[in-house]
């Protein structure tokens, strides 16, 4: 029977590499159904994972044969090769994945017979991915953080989306952020001066300080929207600002306390 195949943002299920125990007519018939949905999707392989079922099968495409494979186990792997792939559950959105270039892999039949096979190049490759689901696992999950970022960014923008390599070395909101600085700066300086100067120049030191905190405020405020701004048209690397903003806007509010707090001790 022809079974839908699961696709994003659909969830997975948690339940995953159940090993095949019996041998029954069950298994016979999830078999059967893989075969069905790969031949009505033209696909070159399945896992019983991608049609909602928590046994360790797959079938392959091997020679235009169509080979089960229970409770498949990569025994042994050997050399390096980048592949791009691409699945059902992600809509075909690709991705450039590192998997092993050869790889040997211990199978079971439905009459319960072990086999052996040496699988590589695209054969390797379509084993080691299928492999992937019954553990759990998507070519999503053999991406590092930032190439997650990317494909997360294809997944949401579609598969024609081109990522930007590099972010941007300057940002205007870092500018504002300078500027917002050198004016906490200097009002610490102008607290330094009460100490050296004349009382007369109190009133005068106040209304500055006033004014230089308040502008620091406006600074913050202006410098937190032109980032959700500025972030927004750099969404390659968006991911990796974000925690910065938000940083950056918790130490100026700690240096403003702070900078409050002792005005209110030097000029009550």
């Amino acid at each position: 029977m022809i079974k839908e195949i699961i696709k994003y943002s659909n969830k997975l299920s948690k339940e995953f590499d159940a090993q095949v125990k019996f041998f029954d007519d069950s298994i016979k018939e999830l078999i059967q159904d893989l075969k069905d949905t790969i031949v009505h999707n033209g696909l070159d392989g399945l896992s019983a994972y991608q049609i909602g079922n928590a046994f360790n099968v797959i079938v392959i495409k091997k020679d235009d044969e169509l080979i089960e494979m229970i409770n498949p186990n990569i025994y042994s792997s050997s050399g390096k090769i980048k592949s791009e792939e691409k699945t059902q559950y992600f809509n075909d959105v690709s991705a450039v994945i590192t998997r092993h270039e050869e790889i040997k892999v211990l199978y079971e039949d439905i009459n319960k017979k072990t086999h052996y096979l040496t699988a590589k190049d695209n054969l390797g490759i379509l084993i080691q991915r299928k492999v992937d689901y019954t553990l759990g696992g998507t070519i999503r999950y053999r991406l590092n953080e930032k190439e997650q970022d990317a494909f997360d960014l294809k997944l949401e923008y579609g598969s024609s989306y081109v990522e930007n390599d590099s972010c941007p070395t300057t940002f205007v909101k870092d500018k504002i952020l300078n500027f917002a600085e050198y004016l906490i700066a200097f009002s610490f300086i102008i607290l330094l001066l009460v100490f050296f100067l004349d009382d007369k120049n109190d009133l005068i030191l106040q209304s500055v300080q006033k004014y230089s905190m308040l502008t620091i405020v406006l600074l913050s405020i202006i410098y937190f929207f032109y980032s959700i701004y500025e972030n927004s048209q750099n969404k390659s690397c968006s991911s990796c600002q974000v925690g910065n903003v938000f940083g950056n806007i918790i130490i100026v509010i700690i240096k403003l306390i702070v900078l409050f707090a002792l005005n209110y001790f030097i000029f009550k």
